[in-house]
């Protein structure tokens, strides 16, 4: 009978287990998406001398300052955008899902490899966006080349 009761007790302990929704656990965030975001410009560009690349460039992080660049498997980064121009679009496709905690348009300066620094950022809902699997995100973002972003950002 005692073993018929352990059964029992490890059968019902199965069930319960294998029952649960685990609505406690995080978002299975495995797997890739895409960002598609759209840019809008104001403001007088720089000259072509101080303007060597422009990429929409998104964070899984808040940098401290550019040396936190080369942190690029964090990073999802677009190829080239067009230059002075008044809108431009941008697809990054297979990009780690997850948050995206600092996100914005970047413009190389100066021919030294960390020569980036914002010129416009994602500010909507704080300036995080997530990527789910298999989903494709929408951002929008506004680059005011007269009035660019505090960086490095104040936390």
């Amino acid at each position: 009978m005692g073993d018929m009761k352990s059964a029992l007790a490890i059968l019902a302990l199965f069930l319960s287990v294998s029952a649960c929704d685990h609505g406690l656990e995080p978002p299975d965030f495995s797997g890739t998406g895409t960002i598609l975001g759209t840019i809008e410009y104001v403001g007088e560009w720089p000259s072509p001398e101080n303007l060597q690349d422009l990429r929409f460039v998104g964070m899984r992080f808040v940098p401290r300052d550019t040396s936190d660049f080369l942190q690029l498997n964090l990073m999802a980064i677009s190829p080239g955008l067009k230059k002075n121009v008044t809108f431009d679009e941008f697809r990054v496709d297979e990009v780690t899902t997850g948050l995206y905690l600092y996100s914005g348009i970047a413009q190389k300066f100066d021919s030294d490899l960390l020569s980036w620094r914002p010129v416009g950022l994602y500010t909507n809902d704080a300036g995080v966006f997530s990527v789910a699997p298999n989903q494709t995100t929408e951002i929008h973002i506004r680059v005011d080349f007269d009035n660019l972003p505090v960086f490095p950002p104040t936390q």
